[in-house]
């Protein structure tokens, strides 16, 4: 492979007004700041590295150059660039040889260069000016961004939305360069379509090929098959293509159920070995009868959970790979199996395709659009089919790939706006992108837009739904079953506070939480609406805890923040359990969102650091691959729910174990259970113990007797596969001083193990330990038991910092001295 010129290359961006520079060799007589820029990357990112402030820098507003130096020798090359955000020239040696205004599709310049020194120039123009220029008036108005106009542009929406966090938008070139030598051979055109005939995996492939010397023959491989093809050409391009089939073919699955085996496919042309990726085998269906959604992987449903996806880094786009792999591993960690990239964000690379592709993570792909009318206009629907294409065809032979939806909020929108239904069609939803996948990704589930599905859109017990009942419209946790959620392609939506020493490290104190500008400038909230997503979190507090939180900011701002926590935690738990359960008719939920875009109270199970919050830790108990959880049924007392979604049967023994209101333990009962494969059973706890019980005190004939149950599901070899604590009583208790409550660091054997005990019962135990990750927190220990806690870091160091260990219903904090 010829070596990419500009690897290490050090490129320089500057600022300049609005056209006040229009070709390279004005940049010299212009009065101009230089500065380093790290390429791939943005504006943004270059002020960040070099120190400054992006707060308050209109991005759009003006034009920013980005030029680089290289040697090169003499000859024919490429430039190519993957991504230039947004409207952009580029000149190389003064030369005009590029116009782009689309931040979505790549380009490819053949050179011929002289040898010697090469400069390269980027101009990304201001959007702004372009912005507020007139143009054909949409059928409706978004409220999600200020500028209607956006929607003649193809560029992100991060940075451009006001109501969300994060104001930097994205500016330059954010996808990777590159100048090199043009091959002897070189890919014009490939399509890689793989499917499963009767447990044969099957590999049609096609390679346009464009070389120096016309090849006479080709040989493909995949994995251990080789197929000899034979090679046509037709006016300079030569055709490759060829069928090749595997026999028995492994399958690949999501994490949650399977392995996921994956087959090299290359090309041998003329001596040329050209890779072509890996090719997975699976199929991926969506059943849509009767209201339904519901996903099957192989022929097996599968209950889709995930969340949506935040670049990990939101200035940049650009994040190594090493923060790449482990944004996508707590995925995995929390037991989601589907991230969806929402229109609202930007298509992700292919490393990101890689790591879906081994972590066995399914994606839900959005097309970049969300809740604009889209221009009916020829030469924008051009420019969409070709982004289109681009965007698929990557995507071949890419097992990750699950859902293609049309876009974010397209038709909720208008219908929420009152517009009638033959008011509000979109044909690129209904005909050209549908059609182009059908094409490119034959057998991809497709969605119009999400939601999708009910009349109207917004229906929730039909299709694709956004269900923020319980959530931001404040609904009871019941709503989450009575609403008969189908499919969930967004919810929940809570602003929840980082762990404390987060806060502490950007704000200082939880002092300067609730209504410090900085705090509230990343609290994510609906665009004119009189209150934030911090208000229904707070609103969760009052209603699980029964404290007033402003009342108890005022005097232990530290409690107030952990009750948010532990509500936040509360309401995921409870809701996945709800949706997960056997008997649910909900096939699928994916939170609003992973991660935060800004330090502060956001919607991310994660903060803007990559350190999970505590509705994390709640979701990975619920959504584990053997999962065991409790759901109240009122007068029916309690139901226990086991799941098993791996590949193999589990047999073992659940147990119950049930505690008094003075914290002793009253009744225990066991039974032998078997799982098979992909499997779920619900069982009463009434049942189970074979007389009445008023265990949740739904009867109140007297004072209740019962305070929470541990349930436990061991398989045969002794191995405790889950288990859960449920409170019987609810969250609302007494702050006590002091509940007996110890920890203790000790080493296992490849890990750093923190032991947690307890004398009364435990609410929401946290563990806070900076710089590493808990295996779990934010979970209850009943009166008399104990937890072992893995903790772990990237580079496998000791602790060094102090631990602690809390909980929401005692004043007294743990603290652990590493030794």
């Amino acid at each position: 492979m010829a070596p990419d010129l500009l690897e290490g290359a050090q490129w320089q961006c500057c600022r300049v007004g609005p056209d006040a520079v229009t070709e390279p060799a004005g940049l010299e007589k212009a009065s101009v700041e230089w500065m380093n820029a790290a390429v791939p990357g943005t504006a943004a990112g270059a002020v960040r590295d070099a120190g400054g402030g992006t707060d308050g820098i209109d991005f759009d507003a003006d034009d920013w150059w980005f030029v680089c130096r290289v040697e090169s020798a003499p000859g024919e090359h490429l430039l190519e660039f993957d991504g230039l955000a947004t409207v952009s020239d580029v000149w190389v040696d003064g030369r005009h040889l590029a116009h782009s205004d689309s931040m979505f599709r790549r380009q490819s310049i053949a050179l011929t260069l002289p040898g010697g020194l090469v400069e390269i120039a980027i101009r990304c123009g201001a959007l702004r000016p372009l912005l507020a220029r007139k143009r054909p008036r949409p059928r409706w108005r978004s409220g999600l961004v200020a500028e209607q106009n956006l929607r003649w542009w193809r560029t992100t929406l991060l940075g451009r939305m006001p109501a969300w966090a994060g104001s930097e938008q994205p500016v330059g070139p954010w996808r990777p360069v590159r100048l090199r030598p043009r091959h002897a051979v070189e890919i014009l055109r490939r399509s890689v379509q793989a499917s499963v005939v009767d447990g044969t995996g099957v590999v049609d492939v096609r390679i346009d090929l464009e070389s120096r010397v016309a090849p006479v023959a080709a040989v493909f491989r995949l994995g251990g098959i080789a197929v000899s093809a034979a090679v046509e050409s037709a006016g300079g391009v030569h055709t490759v293509t060829a069928r090749l089939e595997q026999p028995d073919v492994a399958p690949w699955w999501p994490h949650t159920h399977g392995s996921q085996p994956v087959y090299p496919l290359t090309l041998d042309v003329g001596g040329a070995l050209l890779d072509l990726g890996t090719v997975g085998f699976r199929t991926v269906s969506a059943d849509t009868t009767e209201g339904a959604f519901s996903l099957s992987v192989n022929g097996v449903p599968v209950f889709a959970r995930g969340a949506c996806w935040v670049p990990p880094d939101p200035v940049s786009l650009n994040a190594s790979y090493d923060e790449l792999r482990r944004a996508l591993q707590l995925y995995v960690d929390a037991g989601f199996n589907l991230v969806r990239v929402t229109g609202t964000m930007v298509y992700e690379g292919p490393e990101f395709w890689r790591l879906c592709t081994e972590l066995g993570l399914l994606v839900w792909q959005d097309c970049m659009f969300a809740t604009l009318d889209p221009p009916a206009d020829e030469e924008f629907e051009r420019a969409i089919a070709g982004e289109l294409r681009d965007v698929f065809a990557d995507l071949q032979g890419c097992p990750a790939i699950a859902v293609v939806s049309g876009g974010s909020e397209c038709e909720q929108q208008p219908a929420m706006l009152g517009l009638a239904a033959d008011r509000r069609g979109l044909p690129l939803q209904e005909r050209m992108i549908p059609d182009l996948l059908a094409e490119l990704l034959p057998g991809i589930p497709y969605v119009s837009s999400s939601p999708t599905g009910g009349v109207p859109p917004t229906r929730i017990d039909t299709g694709v739904s956004h269900y923020f009942g319980v959530g931001a419209y404040l609904r009871p946790l019941s709503d989450a079953r009575t609403a008969g959620v189908r499919f969930a392609a967004e919810c929940l939506a809570i602003a929840t506070p980082p762990e404390r020493h987060v806060v502490d490290e950007y704000f200082g104190s939880s002092r300067q939480a609730g209504h410090h500008p900085r705090w509230k400038a990343a609290v994510p909230r609906d665009n004119g609406a009189s209150w934030d997503f911090e208000d229904v979190r707070e609103h969760y507090v009052r209603r699980l805890f029964g404290v007033d939180p402003a009342d108890l900011r005022r005097a232990d701002p530290e409690l107030a923040l952990d009750l948010g926590r532990a509500a936040s935690a509360a309401v995921v738990e409870a809701t996945y359990a709800e949706w997960r359960r056997p008997a649910s008719p909900c096939a699928g939920a994916v939170v609003l969102s992973m991660r935060d875009l800004a330090p502060g109270a956001g919607w991310g199970l994660v903060d803007s650091t990559g350190v999970p919050k505590a509705p994390w830790y709640a979701a990975a108990r619920v959504l584990a691959p053997v999962a065991v959880f409790v759901t109240d049924e009122g007068l029916d007392g309690v139901a226990i729910h086991v799941v098993n979604d791996l590949a193999a049967a589990l047999h073992g023994t659940l147990s119950a174990q049930l505690f008094g209101v003075s914290g002793a333990p009253l009744e225990q009962i066991e039974t032998t259970l078997s799982l098979p494969a992909h499997s779920g059973e619900t069982l009463s706890l009434l049942t189970l113990l074979g007389e009445f019980r008023d265990l949740n005190h739904a009867y109140r004939f007297g004072p209740a007797a019962y305070d929470c149950v541990v349930v436990r599901f061991t398989d045969a070899d002794g191995t405790v596969r889950a288990e859960a604590t449920h409170l019987l009583l609810g969250q609302a208790r007494p702050l006590l001083a002091d509940i007996g409550l110890t920890a203790r660091l000790g080493h296992g054997a490849d890990a750093h193990v923190l032991t947690i005990a307890t004398r009364q019962l435990a609410q929401w135990v946290s563990v806070d330990c900076q710089g590493f990750q808990p295996a779990d927190s934010w979970f209850h220990l009943a009166p008399g038991q104990s937890r072992s806690i893995r903790l772990t870091s990237a580079g496998g160091a000791p602790p060094t910092q102090v631990l602690h260990v809390r909980t929401v219903n005692s004043r007294n904090t743990v603290t652990v001295r590493p030794t």
